[in-house]
């Protein structure tokens, strides 16, 4: 199983981002000597700063809290579990028949009217997976890493989605070929989503290694904190 510290990413970036999106805030709309700007360009700048700074103040709560959250950071294309602030597991993401139209839809239905970056996931669904490591065998791995045993590996999939409050769903698929847990039950959410596809669903699907998808199948419980930082 892949290593769960891939990176630290410490509490000092996100709070020097905020002292200087707020002071970008405070400014939003004072003209400057010589400047030329037009009110299209300063509203749009006035925009953008309000929801970084809206989006790291979440961030900062977050991380002040002793649970785990998501980090869906469609600026960087990157998927991020951070603790305590600190970057506990990513990813970059490969995004598969997804155009920048369809991250833009993600990120506005995901904030909604009242422009919320914080949404619990609320929905976990597994189309397949390969064969379950034994009990015996993950009780040997977890003694010899201090590991609890329910957090290991028990299944690899092959194909699981994400999905929070107003149809909006993350897409994971891997390479690996595995057993559909319910092919009727696979096809019927294929079908709902390809029908709620032209009715406005926000979907995007992303391809990872089985490794990467091991890691966040088992850390997205229901519930989890998701953080958007929205394609600009």
């Amino acid at each position: 199983m892949q290593s769960m510290m891939t990176s630290a990413r410490r509490l000092s970036g996100p709070i020097v981002g905020v002292l200087t999106v707020s002071l970008l805030v405070s400014c939003a709309g004072k003209k400057q000597p010589g400047a030329t700007t037009t009110s299209t360009d300063k509203q749009w700048d006035q925009q953008q700063a309000e929801i970084q700074y809206r989006v790291l103040q979440a961030e900062l709560k977050l991380a002040k809290s002793n649970q785990a959250y998501l980090v869906l950071d469609f600026q960087r294309n990157q998927l991020e579990i951070k603790l305590q602030g600190t970057t506990v597991w990513n990813y970059p993401m490969t995004i598969e028949k997804t155009e920048a139209s369809e991250l833009h839809e993600f990120s506005e239905r995901f904030m909604g009217s009242q422009q919320n970056v914080v949404r619990p996931l609320l929905f976990k669904y597994l189309f397949a997976a390969s064969s379950r490591t034994p009990d015996s065998i993950l009780a040997i791995v977890s003694g010899a890493t201090m590991f609890p045993s329910e957090l290991l590996q028990r299944t690899i999939p092959e194909r699981f989605q994400l999905k929070w409050s107003d149809d909006i769903v993350l897409d994971i698929r891997t390479d690996i070929v595995g057993k559909p847990g319910s092919k009727w039950k696979n096809t019927m959410v294929d079908i709902r989503q390809a029908i709620a596809g032209h009715l406005g669903d926000a979907l995007v699907s992303v391809k990872m290694p089985k490794d990467n998808a091991i890691t966040l199948y088992r850390a997205a419980v229901i519930g989890l904190p998701t953080l958007i930082y929205p394609a600009s």
